[in-house]
């Protein structure tokens, strides 16, 4: 970790204001008429953050779909991270687990202002993002399943913050809506969408499943490198529910590379969920189930949100993703 006298200086805003594409592009907040009206306010949320906490504030970083995140420094010299997060429900209780974690496997939370969805966080030196990290596949895993063991740990209880199964019965309601509204578009696919819908309501239905403080979120781009003299990794934006554990592998499994583009994605695979469900305790069926139904309603949302014909292609080929982890979860 920096320490304040090793603070680089900020280089100061460009202006105009500025917003990376990241943030408004294709899948960016900021490309949907909500998103949009929302970057319009960004320079008076800065502003008050500044003044707020006394920052010294450097241009942003290129990243995130759906908050505006730049490099910091208070007045005593501390390195940080001022974020502000386009207001939604899955960003509300950021703030709740970061407090809870209190930088152990997360970064850690000095400071928020809820009205504003802005988060003043420690940061972490060099900040190296997972997926830019030398590391192999099976490295990056157990990374991912490390930091995944140790958020785990954390009390669930009295938080506030929403239960995976409720959140689970809301999806269940909507993606069936959406399944409805674009079956002529699912065509063939639609029996494996269905199914995919029904191990949803099957989880939101399992009140014996065991219940933990989930990150909701811990894909590999959500790890960065913190080096204060033993290197470890964090996690960042989490969008936390109490849940069942098993929820948690599906975008870690699917993103340390892409095992989908391969023919036969099945000899990749297997031997990854293995190894996570290993570190994790959890059963392989399981975590496949979830994947099957987490995927078919990132399908429909992706159709929902962005329903020109021009991304359609990228959402369906979801699909095959869905059929993959449909055949695990039966024991294919």
């Amino acid at each position: 970790m920096q320490t304040p006298d090793a603070a680089p200086p900020q280089p100061p805003l460009t202006s105009p204001f500025p917003v990376p594409h990241a943030l408004t592009g294709p899948g960016g907040a900021g490309s949907t008429p909500a998103g949009a009206a929302w970057v319009a306010t960004l320079p008076q949320l800065v502003d008050r953050a500044v003044q707020r906490w006394g920052l010294r504030l450097g241009a942003p970083f290129g990243v995130g779909t759906a908050s505006w995140t730049a490099p910091g420094v208070l007045p005593d010299g501390t390195p940080v991270v001022l974020k502000i997060s386009f207001p939604h429900d899955e960003a509300r209780f950021e703030a709740v687990a970061l407090a809870v974690w209190r930088g152990s496997a997360a970064v850690e939370l000095l400071d928020h202002d809820a009205q504003d969805w802005a988060l003043l966080l420690r940061r972490a030196h060099p900040g190296t993002p997972l997926l830019a990290s030398p590391l192999g596949p099976e490295e990056r895993i157990d990374a991912c399943t490390g930091v995944l063991a140790n958020l785990h740990l954390a009390p669930e209880a009295d938080l506030g913050v929403p239960l995976l199964r409720e959140v689970c019965a809301r999806w269940v309601a909507t993606a069936s809506d959406r399944a409805a509204r674009w079956a002529p578009v699912l065509g063939d696919a639609g029996p494996l969408v269905r199914r995919g819908i029904d191990q949803l309501a099957a989880f939101a239905a399992d009140s014996a499943a065991p219940a933990v403080l989930l990150h909701g979120d811990l894909n590999p781009g959500n790890l960065i490198l913190d080096d204060p003299g033993t290197p470890h990794w964090l996690a960042i934006d989490p969008k936390p529910m109490v849940g069942d554990p098993a929820y948690e592998l599906w975008p870690v499994l699917s993103q340390v590379d892409d095992p989908f583009a391969r023919a036969d994605p099945l000899p990749v695979l297997l031997p990854r969920l293995e190894r996570a469900c290993a570190t994790l305790r959890l059963e392989p069926r399981r975590v496949a189930a979830w994947a099957l139904a987490r995927t078919v309603e990132s399908v429909l949302w992706r159709l929902d949100t962005w329903p020109g014909e021009d991304t359609r292609p990228q959402a369906l080929a979801g699909l095959r993703e869905a059929a993959v982890w449909a055949a695990v979860a039966e024991g294919g």
